[in-house]
Order: structure tokens, then sequence, then C-alpha cells
């Protein structure tokens, strides 16, 4: 139930943040072409940090449906055995490195702060918020990948959880 809600929370920020991507980009032509007294300086600064901030939270549903790009031929040659191995291997080394990219993205962060960078537009927009995307989106990537993990480790069911079964750690 969490699991499911936790989804549809981020399905509903992600399509928020592309919806204004779009409305924005929309309006950013028309004001151009049409209406260039109007056109704001910022447009695109603004799409950048929505389209990227959604990018980064589309990561999290992503390692949760196993849908990253990914070789698993050899994997399939796999009994459910050396399947469960391969991916207790592949979900430890991407919780590793998620969480490293979690860590030095908050550095990034707090340094952004401690340096109060702003963007050159007239929002003068703190950069910190922009970077932080990096380090939320990895520790939800991290969440998902601790996920993973457990339902290897101690609830593994091969009618459901091999690449064969076509939706892997997906209940």
């Amino acid at each position: 139930m969490l699991l499911r809600t936790w989804e549809q929370i981020e399905r509903a920020v992600v399509g928020l943040l592309g919806g204004i991507a779009l409305l924005l980009s929309a309006f950013e032509i028309v004001t151009r072409y049409l209406l260039p007294q109007y056109a704001p300086d910022w447009g695109e600064e603004v799409i950048v940090y929505v389209t990227i901030w959604g990018v980064f939270l589309a990561g999290s549903a992503l390692v949760a449906e196993n849908r990253h790009v990914r070789a698993d031929l050899l994997i399939r040659l796999l009994g459910p055995a050396g399947q469960r191995l391969a991916e207790l291997f592949n979900a430890s080394a991407g919780l590793f490195f998620t969480g490293a990219l979690a860590w030095f993205g908050w550095q990034v962060v707090e340094f952004a702060i401690d340096m109060e960078e702003t963007s050159i537009s007239s929002l003068r927009f703190p950069i910190a918020w922009y970077y932080a995307c990096l380090p939320v989106g990895m520790a939800l990537m991290c969440l998902r990948y601790v996920v993973r993990l457990w339902v290897l480790a101690f609830r593994f069911d091969p009618e459901k959880h091999t690449v064969q079964a076509g939706e892997f750690l997906h209940d």
C-alpha cells in the first residue's frame, strides 16, 4: 500500500513538472513570436529546472519497475537462483552508486548555499534548489534499491521475480 502511494505521488509530481514545462514552452513560443514585449527572460531557465527535476524524480520509478536500460541477455540465460544472485549484485551496485551520488550531490548543494549562488535571469533563482534534484532523486532511487534488496533477500518468488516473469519486483 505504501509503495503504491509512493508511486502515485511520484507519477503525479513528474507529470505536473512535465506539464509545467510544456505549458511554459508553449507560452515562450507564443510570446517570442507574437508578443515579444511580454516574453520573460526566465522562461527557458524554468523549463530546464522543472524538466531536470522531473527526470531525476522519474529515476526512482524506473528502478521500481526495473525499466532502466540494461543488458539482460545473459541474465535471461540463468535460472531463478542465478537471476536472483545477479539481481542482488545489480541492486547492491545501484545502491552504492546512487548513495554516492546523493552524498556528493548534497555537497554541491551545500556549496551553492554557502556561495549564495543565484541564476542570472531576473528571477535570481537560488541555484542550490536546482542542484538539489541530484541528491533528492538519488536518495529516492536508494530507497527503491533497498526495497529491491529486501524483496530479493526475503520475499523472492521465482514465479514473479525473474526476468522471464515480465514484471521483476513490481508487485
